[in-house]
């Protein structure tokens, strides 16, 4: 709380992210310590948000849309005219979610992100609920941490390879920027490597790009396709559910859209070798819906699965345009209809 009130009246932003069974509570306790709550919420110096305003946006945890929203809300921040915004947040929410493994990649990504601003972030674990490796995995990657009023400093954090911060620097650029105004230069700053290192991964700008879409980051039908077997639709039923699950996908991701899909209207370059990626992933998503209307018993599923992926493809690029999921859910309601009116093959 002295941290919180020193930042405050010393001008600086202050955004929380707490529990929304504790939401009530932890304005009122601000109150208690003289903070006038609706006040500096008007003027925008405080913000209080819960969990599903944040890291559960569409119910789950998502990394990099997480990432995302921590750059968009300390850059608002500045953009508002506050010197620095202070973010607390705290993180009970992970312990029933099953993110052990994407949670600690996202800490140590913020990490990398926090190098870069004068902000300050910090991620609340509460010792007596969450488990003593979970405590130990986010120790090892974060420089200071205080451990029940001691300060522990860590002076050789755990940090992603060079590579690995190169092709998630890249990542953000070019869905921020586009890939053709994105200039190697950015790429090395961002990812905090020397020149030489870049080079010693990557060959050329052009080498980086492929590498990026070969990324597991960047494969979004991987994480889509397990949310639609994990809700137990099978064959034709799962169609209306992916078109359902990429509408979650768009807006968690901040409508940064298909990296395969905006790459490939980007590049002009029949030969870029990037394009034997983007057709590898493009069939992939054809042979999956392939597979399902297969098991659904239609006459033609091959070229009905080009149709759907046709209504996939626009549905997201209108997204993208529109910032809205919208456009998924009406592919999806074209989609049922679609099926509807498909033949199917005839019992042997």
């Amino acid at each position: 709380m002295a941290f919180v009130l020193e930042g405050l009246a010393e001008g600086d932003r202050a955004l929380h992210v707490v529990d929304p069974n504790e939401r009530t509570a932890y304005l009122a306790a601000l109150r208690t310590n003289g903070v006038e709550v609706d006040a500096t919420m008007a003027s925008r110096q405080l913000e209080v948000r819960t969990w599903a305003e944040s890291y559960l946006r569409g119910g789950r945890f998502d990394r990099t849309a997480q990432l995302a929203f921590i750059r968009q809300a300390l850059a608002d921040g500045r953009d508002r005219g506050f010197p620095l915004t202070r973010l607390i947040a705290t993180m009970e929410w992970s312990i029933d979610a099953g993110v052990d493994t994407e949670l600690v990649i996202y800490e140590a990504r913020v990490n990398e992100l926090l190098r870069k601003v004068p902000d300050v972030v910090i991620c609340a674990y509460d010792l007596n609920r969450h488990t003593a490796r979970m405590i130990a995995d986010v120790l090892g990657v974060h420089a200071v941490a205080l451990v029940d009023g001691v300060l522990r400093t860590n002076p050789a954090p755990t940090r992603a390879s060079a590579r690995d911060r190169l092709v998630a620097a890249a990542a953000d650029l070019f869905a921020a920027n586009g890939i053709q105004a994105t200039g190697v230069d950015a790429i090395i700053e961002a990812a905090d490597v020397a020149k030489a290192t870049f080079y010693r991964h990557f060959p050329s700008k052009d080498d980086l790009v492929v590498a990026w879409l070969r990324d597991p980051a960047a494969r979004w039908l991987d994480g889509v396709r397990a949310r639609v077997e994990a809700q137990g639709a099978n064959g034709a039923d799962a169609i209306p559910v992916l078109f359902e699950t990429v509408a979650d996908w768009l807006e968690t991701g901040d409508y940064r859209g298909c990296p395969y899909l905006n790459t490939a209207a980007e590049l002009m370059e029949p030969n870029h070798p990037a394009r034997v990626v983007i057709r590898e992933f493009l069939q992939e998503v054809e042979d999956y819906l392939t597979d399902k209307l297969t098991q659904g018993g239609y006459e033609h599923p091959r070229m009905l699965a080009s149709e759907l992926q046709a209504l996939l493809a626009g549905s997201i690029t209108l997204a993208v345009a529109r910032r809205s999921n919208a456009s998924a859910l009406s592919a999806r309601d074209a989609a049922i209809t679609l099926l509807a009116s498909a033949p199917r093959a005839k019992a042997a």
